[in-house]
């Protein structure tokens, strides 16, 4: 049975709605003025009794439809609180057509008329659908994203703009009681296109059953995010496979970013570096001024920059590392917000550079040797020629003089000498090696013995 509550104080206006309406099937209660603030009213339809000056305070609680009974035309402003208006003296037939139109009234129809050219103008697509997810309204931008008609999409079911593998999310939510927010739907446009929206689902208050969708193209905008999220993880994974260590701190100098070779490096783990670990802890308190005085000036690669530089890195034992710094500055709106620090250890290139400065040493001095072994053979060669005719006349002339005579003995010097002489060639024909030996003070002089010996090692000996 339809029901009518009359929002009235006059008892003979409530007597003379229930003697109009006797017979008619609808039943009538009345109810005082404050019942239109109070929601849970169970009746179809609200009358109020608008002859005098007073109107009606509040909307009709949960969208219902309101005739306003008046003796009189209404006051401006009147008519638009309420969805139809009776005169007294009440006349049954015109009271039951105006009660069977307003009880036919939908939610909907509220919706169309009171918000119309709010949702004509609004920027996002809004869609109304019923219980069965039929589509019973739509507003222009709706129109639109889909590109159908408004005929077309205010008269068919959703799964004529919406995938086919969203819908199932759509059904499933909306079957649980479940309004999702910020749902990402993939909607199909007539030429047959898809569009993806972004889509917010709320129930329709009055309307029980019926869910308000709102949506707005979110392609481009996903587009972008997924290209930015690409290069995001392409950075990520250049960072983590860097055999540099790559540091990021706030300007606070605290570690924001610490990547595996950092960790390496200093011995330290990210999870202990991130946000307590400082730049101080890193390079020093001098070094860590020093590169920031460098940062902010203009002569060490440019503001903002500080080109390679050797520090020492502290590791977590506090062991002086060398490595080759590099700094930039990072801006946000023209101000710094973070320091970016590259490093290189040079451990393994100090120790190559080591090894290559012994072997070039070793090499040089392989080079003298041989040098000097072919020094000492040609000198060998040339001093015996002069040394043999030197022996010869000493010879001769021992023979030609009497023994014991100043010229013999003379010439027993001269063999003797030549002899020795002699021996020390024959010790330079044999060098193969530069040996030295203490002479007078710090000065030294080549050691013939140690340098003939086949036998001993080579080696300079200081």
């Amino acid at each position: 049975m339809p029901a009518l509550a009359l929002i009235s104080e006059d008892p003979k206006l409530f007597q003379n709605l229930a003697a109009t309406l006797e017979g008619t099937g609808w039943s009538v209660e009345r109810l005082d003025p404050e019942a239109l603030s109070r929601g849970g009213l169970p009746h179809h339809v609200l009358a109020f009794d608008a002859r005098g000056p007073s109107t009606v305070s509040s909307e009709p609680p949960g969208g219902k439809p309101l005739l306003l009974i008046v003796d009189r035309p209404p006051p401006n402003g009147s008519e638009q609180l309420g969805n139809d208006i009776v005169f007294c003296p009440l006349r049954r037939d015109e009271l039951l057509t105006r009660l069977d139109r307003l009880r036919a009234r939908t939610p909907l129809e509220d919706l169309r008329r009171r918000y119309a050219e709010t949702f004509a103008s609004m920027p996002l697509g809004i869609v109304v659908i019923g219980p069965e997810l039929e589509m019973v309204f739509a507003n222009p931008r709706s129109y639109e994203l889909v590109g159908h008609r408004e005929e077309t999409i205010s008269s068919g079911d959703i799964d004529q703009v919406v995938s086919a593998e969203d819908l199932p999310r759509i059904r499933e939510a909306l079957s649980q009681g479940q309004y999702p927010r910020g749902m990402d739907i993939h909607l199909v446009r007539r030429d047959g296109s898809k569009v993806l929206c972004s889509c917010s689902f709320a129930p329709l208050i009055g309307a029980e059953g019926y869910t308000v969708i709102s949506f707005d193209d979110v392609t481009d905008q996903r587009e972008t995010e997924q290209e930015l999220l690409k290069t995001m993880e392409f950075l990520e994974s250049l960072i983590e496979a860097s055999v540099d260590a790559i540091i990021a701190t706030d300007m606070e100098r605290r570690v924001v970013l610490f990547n595996p070779s950092a960790e390496r490096i200093s011995g330290r783990h990210v999870s202990e570096a991130m946000g307590s670990v400082k730049l101080e802890d890193l390079l020093g308190r001098a070094s860590a001024e020093l590169v920031m005085q460098r940062l902010l000036s203009e002569e060490h690669g440019g503001e903002g920059r500080l080109e390679p530089t050797m520090l020492d890195l502290l590791d977590i034992h506090g062991t002086r590392i060398p490595v080759q710094l590099s700094a930039s500055l990072i801006y946000e709106q023209g101000e710094p917000s973070a320091i970016v620090l590259i490093f290189a250890d040079l451990r393994d290139r100090i120790r190559v550079e080591e090894r290559l400065a012994e072997a070039q040493k070793k090499l040089a001095f392989t080079e003298k040797q041989g040098v000097l072994a072919e020094l000492a053979g040609t000198a060998a060669h040339e001093l015996n020629q002069p040394l043999t005719s030197m022996m010869a006349y000493a010879e001769l002339l021992l023979r030609q003089s009497e023994a014991g005579s100043g010229p013999a003995k003379a010439a027993e010097v001269l063999i003797r000498e030549a002899e020795r002489m002699a021996e020390i060639v024959r010790k330079i024909g044999k060098i193969t090696r530069y040996e030295t030996t203490a002479y007078v003070g710090q000065q030294k002089i080549f050691d013939l013995d140690r340098a003939a010996d086949a036998s001993g090692e080579p080696g300079a000996k200081g």
